[in-house]
């Protein structure tokens, strides 16, 4: 019974390990003066209606987010956030539609000039996006 436990443990951590993965590997960045960064991640078998509501709800907790609005018609989350820790907000905005039999959901950073993500913006975004499924 212990084996099958720590079996199901592993294949969880192991499903959660291999999402973070697409969401880093997914990473874009436009550079220049104000880098537009975008990722995306894909939730087999999760509605957009359960991705939007807990990617709202993870967003009401997340530290540093203000102005944040739900469009549950559109599937849109707009927000202001400090990702550069430097005292500027940029804007966020995390976009949930279906695809295929799942959810697809994007997030894009949109910094100001002369900015630069900080600490481990690529994690950090991948985390909030993975709260679709939760």
């Amino acid at each position: 019974m212990k084996s099958v436990i720590a079996g199901i443990a592993f294949a969880a951590l192991g499903a959660s390990v291999a999402q973070a993965q697409n969401c880093v590997e997914n990473f874009t960045n436009s550079g220049g003066p104000a880098p537009f960064i975008t990722t995306y991640d894909v939730f087999p078998g999760v509605s957009t209606a359960k991705a939007i509501d807990n990617l709202a709800r993870a967003a009401q907790v997340q530290d540093g987010w203000l102005n944040i609005r739900v469009d549950r018609r559109l599937g849109l989350i707009t927000a202001q956030n400090d990702g550069a820790r430097s005292g500027r907000t940029q804007e966020v905005k995390i976009a949930v539609r279906k695809q295929g039999k799942g959810t697809r959901v994007d997030i894009s950073y949109a910094f100001q000039p002369g900015q630069l993500p900080a600490g481990n913006f690529r994690g950090d975004v991948c985390r909030i996006i993975g709260n679709a499924d939760r």
